[in-house]
């Protein structure tokens, strides 16, 4: 049977994401957010941004970008990874190009590897490989893809000149009809795009909390390091007499308020549970490797490698279930852990 080119797709790019986070040398982030973003200096460190809008007319290392539109006017030195409605990328990228949106146009040159998802894609620079998964593929003639292209598309036009092999997957299906083909597209495309939108803003959260509280964070690794299987019945434990306690508060009106405030704080330690997970796969890794890379590499390592897990399918699901209670449980004792200290 052949394989969905989404899901290649999606592994591959987090998969690259991995390769390139342990490869690069240890550097420092430029974090920027807002509604409208525009780069008029140069950028020597690795840009991590999201906002409505982001408009780059200046050099930058390279982009890591959630948001709205996108227009790259100037060239960005290693990779670009993007997700947005509209993706324009008009001047050259050093190594790989990694896209999901709705519109994406590529106009500039790429020295590596090109991987888009989109409802249409339309390309002119050239490239050493590219992946395309899309409603609509546009090759111009122009373009010199220098290995292989895969593209799987319900329409595409390819004038280019391809050097390896050309693979053409037929994105299309024939059993239902147009109008709801395309519906089911767009809601594959939106899941895609929702998922991948929730992996950088928790990425990008798991950063600002190590930044922010390095002490803390600390703590609750050398918890799940130290006490790892009692960590995973607590995050068992905890969730369900939280729950038995927001069922209890709910009867009575007093308690009603507590409920909820119990209810946010379980919502809050779910929410930071596999970015716990993360630093703790982080902190094992760097032990296996017997390399040190610090707090913040660290973590996105892990977190990433522990979202490749969970896409492995059937057991993905299991290794998601395990990272929720563990990161859950680490939260409950380090915070059980602080409270007894105070001798309150």
């Amino acid at each position: 049977m052949r394989e969905s080119m989404l899901s290649k797709a999606i592994i591959l790019i987090v998969l690259m994401i991995t390769a390139w986070l342990v490869m690069s040398p240890v550097s420092a982030f430029d974090l920027r957010s807002g509604d409208n973003i525009v780069i008029s200096e140069p950028v020597d460190d690795d840009l991590m941004a999201s906002a409505g809008s982001m408009i780059v007319n200046a050099p930058v290392k390279s982009i890591t970008w959630a948001g709205g539109t996108l227009i790259i006017n100037e060239p960005v030195e290693k990779n670009l990874i993007a997700i947005g409605g509209t993706i324009q990328v008009n001047a050259p990228v050093g190594t790989d190009l990694i896209a999901i949106g709705g519109d994406i146009e590529i106009n500039g040159d790429v020295n590596g590897k090109v991987v888009v998802c989109g409802g249409s894609v339309t390309m002119s620079g050239d490239a050493e490989n590219i992946v395309v998964n899309s409603g609509t593929v546009i090759l111009g003639k122009n373009t010199v893809i220098s290995k292989d292209a895969i593209i799987s598309a319900s329409s595409y036009t390819t004038q280019a000149t391809i050097l390896g092999n050309l693979t053409i997957e037929d994105g299309g299906r024939q059993d239902i009809g147009p109008h709801l083909k395309t519906v089911v597209e767009m809601i594959e495309v939106f899941i895609t795009i929702t998922m991948v939108l929730c992996f950088f803003g928790f990425l990008i959260l798991g950063i600002v909390f190590v930044k922010i509280c390095p002490a803390f964070h600390e703590a609750l690794v050398k918890t799940g390091k130290d006490k790892t299987l009692l960590s995973f019945v607590a995050g068992i434990a905890g969730l369900v007499i939280g729950f038995i306690l927001f069922v209890i508060l709910m009867i009575t009106i007093i308690g009603i308020p507590f409920a909820f405030l119990l209810l946010f704080l379980m919502l809050i330690g779910l929410m930071l549970a596999n970015i716990l997970t993360g630093a703790l796969a982080g902190e094992w890794i760097q032990k296996i490797a017997k390399k040190k890379i610090g707090l913040i590499w660290g973590f996105v390592i892990g977190f990433v490698i522990i979202n490749v897990l969970f896409l492995i399918p059937f057991l993905g699901f299991i290794f998601w279930i395990v990272s929720v209670f563990l990161g859950f449980g680490m939260l409950v004792l380090t915070c059980y852990d602080t409270y007894s200290k105070t001798g309150l």
